[in-house]
């Protein structure tokens, strides 16, 4: 069994005092290296980190992230079986959002972090604007070392979790996000990116496969309690806080549908991904490909077909197949879906141990463990 994800954290983070407790620790190391100057002491930080690290997520990560990234060539690793070629989507995207997210917004009454000094205050505004994921990393890293009580190390987790995210390196992503949990459990930001990522990244092989899916859609769930508490700021627009707020239930129901479809548990995938879908503004192409084979899947093929065609006009979902060629996975369940309607012949029907049709052919039968 694994141990509660906030326990991890708190043992290894030691809140509210874990950067104090890593630079004493440096401090007692690097005392014949006081001359050095910060950057010996930055690199021996970081150095210590990432062996903390390493301990605190040894018994979630069993393979390398270069082997999960092998089996696609989306950014992110997705589920096996059905839907295994389909690539992952990213909840907290890279670039600067045009509107403000739900999480950004404070709540009436909230207690904001304050700097201490004009330094402070620019050092988390040098890593909140860092959009390289390595530099965000040592930025986040310097801060946490130079200020090791600032009220802005909530910020500093997050950051690292969404720059770890950008990296595809779900071990330190899961560290970060529950670091960012143990400063303050209503994180929602941390709550639907851990979701996400262990809805998308847990490798079908992975000996803790069902515990981590099993967390994933706790987060979602939690993420979705979180949501129907939060209060609408006087003055806020109503219609943007409506919004704002339906898309971030959508990725928490986008988890939750990706986790049943993983389990095969079709009808409460069928709830969830039309329930993402319904809230969210511009659905991706993904989360429609993700309905459309959960219809499939119940030999629903008109409704398949109904949001496979949606993702068709969204672009459809190319991937790599070889020798210089590409294949579109959208086309292919949607010719598979026509192909099965046309027929209405129920032996034909896909099962949920079938994948995604290969391309020019029938769907490939892969059990699903």
């Amino acid at each position: 069994m694994r141990a509660d994800p906030r326990e991890s954290a708190n043992v290894m983070s030691g809140e509210p005092n874990a950067p104090r407790v890593i630079l004493d620790m440096l401090k007692r190391r690097c005392c014949d290296m006081r001359d050095a100057g910060k950057r010996m002491l930055s690199f021996r930080l970081r150095g210590f980190v990432a062996c903390a690290v390493v301990l605190a997520t040894a018994a979630w990560t069993t393979r390398g992230i270069a082997q999960q990234a092998a089996q696609l060539p989306a950014p992110a690793v997705a589920p096996p079986a059905a839907i295994s070629a389909a690539p992952a989507t990213a909840i907290v995207p890279a670039a600067p959002r045009q509107r403000p997210s739900l999480a950004s917004i404070p709540q009436p009454g909230q207690k904001q972090p304050q700097a201490r000094t004009p330094e402070e205050a620019a050092a988390q505004k040098a890593f909140l604007a860092e959009q390289n994921p390595d530099a965000s990393v040592q930025l986040v890293e310097d801060f946490l070392l130079q200020y090791p009580e600032s009220e802005f190390r909530e910020s500093a987790y997050q950051t690292a979790m969404q720059a770890y995210q950008a990296k595809n390196d779900l071990a330190h992503l899961l560290t970060y996000g529950e670091l960012t949990l143990a400063r303050n459990p209503a994180n929602l930001t941390a709550l639907l990116l851990l979701s996400t990522a262990l809805a998308e990244m847990t490798d079908r092989n992975d000996s803790e496969r069902q515990e981590k899916l099993e967390e994933g859609d706790q987060y979602a769930r939690q993420a979705l309690e979180l949501i129907a508490r939060l209060h609408k700021p006087p003055g806020f627009p109503d219609e943007l806080w409506d919004e704002l707020r339906h898309e971030s239930e959508s990725a928490a129901h986008a988890s939750r549908g990706l986790i049943a479809l993983i389990r095969e548990d079709l009808p409460k995938a069928e709830l969830e991904l039309s329930e993402a879908v319904a809230l969210a503004m511009n659905p991706d192409r993904v989360l429609l490909y993700r309905l459309g084979l959960c219809y499939s899947f119940q030999k629903k093929y008109a409704q398949a077909l109904e949001v496979l065609d949606r993702a068709t006009a969204l672009g459809g979902i190319k991937i790599a197949a070889g020798a210089g060629k590409t294949r579109d996975l959208v086309a292919e369940a949607r010719d598979f879906a026509a192909k099965s309607l046309s027929a209405a012949v129920p032996a034909a029907a896909p099962s949920p141990a079938v994948e995604a049709p290969a391309a020019g052919g029938s769907p490939q039968r892969t059990a699903v463990p």
